[in-house]
C-alpha cells in the first residue's frame, strides 16, 4: 500500500512540474499571482503602525495560518483547484493565502480599533473580496471552484477576520 500510494504521489509531482513548465510559469497569470504576492507586503511595510507591530504582525500570522490551512483542505478534498500556480509543488494559492488575505486584514486590524468600525471594514473587505476579487480570479483562470460558492467565502473572511481578532486582543497585553 504505501508503495502504491509512494507511486502515485511521485506520478502526480511530476504531472505537477510538467504542467507548470508548459501552461503556467511567466504566463500573465502568474506575473498576475507574483504581483500580488510582492505588492501587499511593500504597502504593509510602509504604513505599519511601529508601536502596534507586535499585535498586528501577530495577527497577520494568525490569518496567514487560517488561511492557508484552509486552503490546503479545500484543494486537498478538491473543493477547488489552481490551474495556474506560483510554485509547482503547492495546493494553496500563495499570493492570496500568504499577503492579499493577511495583509488585508492586518490593514483593517490596525486602522479601524474598535469592534464596530472593524466589523464595518471587514465586512466591506469580505464583500469585495468574495464578490468581485474571486470571481475575477475565477474569470482570469487562476482558480477554479467545485461545491463551493462566493457566499461560503463571504462568511469565511468575517470569521477569520473576527475570530483572529478576538484571539489577539486575548493574547496580547493591553496598553
Amino acid at each position: 500500500m504505501n508503495d502504491q500510494l509512494h507511486e502515485i504521489q511521485q506520478n502526480a509531482a511530476h504531472f505537477e512540474l510538467e504542467r507548470w513548465l508548459t501552461s503556467g510559469v511567466f504566463t500573465w497569470q502568474w506575473w498576475f499571482m507574483f504581483i500580488l504576492l510582492i505588492i501587499p507586503w511593500v504597502i504593509i511595510l510602509k504604513v505599519i503602525d511601529r508601536k502596534r507591530a507586535h499585535s498586528i504582525w501577530f495577527f497577520g500570522l494568525m490569518v496567514l495560518i487560517i488561511t492557508s490551512f484552509t486552503d490546503d483542505l479545500g484543494a486537498e478534498i478538491g473543493t477547488w483547484v489552481y490551474p495556474v500556480k506560483l510554485v509547482p509543488y503547492s495546493l494553496i494559492g500563495f499570493p492570496f493565502d500568504f499577503s492579499v488575505v493577511p495583509v488585508a486584514q492586518m490593514l483593517i486590524f490596525q486602522y479601524f480599533k474598535t469592534w464596530n468600525t472593524f466589523s464595518v471594514a471587514l465586512l466591506f473587505q469580505a464583500l469585495i473580496f468574495s464578490f468581485i476579487g474571486e470571481p475575477f480570479s475565477v474569470w482570469a483562470g487562476v482558480i477554479s471552484y467545485y461545491d463551493w460558492t462566493y457566499a461560503y467565502s463571504f462568511l469565511f473572511y468575517i470569521f477569520t477576520g473576527t475570530l483572529t481578532r478576538v484571539f489577539v486582543n486575548y493574547w496580547t497585553p493591553k496598553n
